[in-house]
């Protein structure tokens, strides 16, 4: 096998060979190269170019001293096509290139759907605070048509349902910013989940793309799916009553408080339905591959 990116060319022995065939074992000059991939046989053939190409560095099975093709699912390891047939003959396997498809498909859709479920929730709670805000000024805009009908000495009561009113308003919007925040933090972890995966589809090396998917599926794992809160209401329910009665029968407020806990079981199960799906991959370092 070649030793360095610095020797000739295996081919015409006098060009510089700055390209490493990855199917050939060989190393090539830009013309050699261009003449190699014109033949029918090789115009598929994958090249490596540049000064810090080391191909000594691709693991081999130690005991066949030829390529990883398949992964063992029963003993969780990279083995080779005489391993696949001795040893780990009577084993699951499956070729690399599948398993990693199959968790690269898998980690996509749990990415695309955590995004859409905190957005379809961010949006609700958009709506509700919208709506609670709405109902904070309507019953605001309640009290105060009652506060004109009424004389000086009832102002205080007034000011009074008011303040309560908007305390209680002020407290639970704070609440809702801080669980719309939670949703957010989310929605920006799902969204760098994204964009890694993204990025992670110019990664030749198989290896480096299984540990990559790996690492993102334990990210999307740690986030536990949240459901959006029961939005609080308000309203002021007004009574009509004489001057006479106003000091005694004024208007109360009601509230419906936030209700908001995240589903534990419903995280469970989707972690169950992961695990039942994914086939799980460790392996050391294998040859650069494009599988995206």
């Amino acid at each position: 096998m070649a030793q360095s990116a610095s020797k000739s060319c295996d081919i015409c022995m006098s060009g510089p060979g700055r390209n490493y065939c990855k199917q050939c074992d060989q190393w090539m000059c830009e013309n050699c190269k261009t003449l190699h991939l014109r033949s029918k046989m090789c115009r598929n053939h994958t090249f490596l170019s540049g000064s810090n190409i080391n191909p000594e560095e691709k693991p081999f099975c130690k005991e066949h001293d030829e390529n990883f093709i398949f992964y063992c699912t029963e003993c969780d390891m990279p083995i080779c096509k005489m391993c696949s047939v001795k040893k780990h003959k009577k084993h699951n396997m499956s070729e690399i290139n599948e398993s990693t498809q199959e968790l690269k498909a898998e980690v996509k859709r749990v990415i695309d759907s955590k995004i859409e479920s905190v957005k379809t929730n961010l949006d609700k709670i958009e709506q509700g605070t919208r709506k609670y805000q709405s109902d904070i000024k309507e019953a605001i805009r309640v009290i105060k048509e009652d506060g004109k009908q009424m004389k000086q000495w009832v102002d205080k009561k007034v000011q009074s349902l008011i303040t309560s009113l908007e305390d209680k308003g002020s407290t639970n919007l704070q609440a809702l910013h801080s669980i719309r925040t939670d949703f957010q933090k989310d929605l920006e972890k799902f969204q760098k989940c994204q964009t890694a995966f993204t990025d992670g589809q110019t990664i030749v090396d198989a290896t480096k793309v299984l540990a990559q998917l790996k690492r993102l599926k334990s990210e999307l794992d740690g986030v536990c799916e949240k459901q959006p809160p029961v939005m609080p209401t308000v309203k002021y329910n007004k009574k009509n009553v004489s001057e006479r009665e106003i000091i005694n029968l004024f208007g109360d407020i009601s509230f419906r408080e936030i209700v908001y806990s995240v589903d534990q079981t419903q995280k469970k199960r989707d972690q169950k339905t992961m695990k039942k799906n994914i086939v799980q991959i460790q392996m050391p370092v294998l040859w650069e591959q494009n599988i995206f």
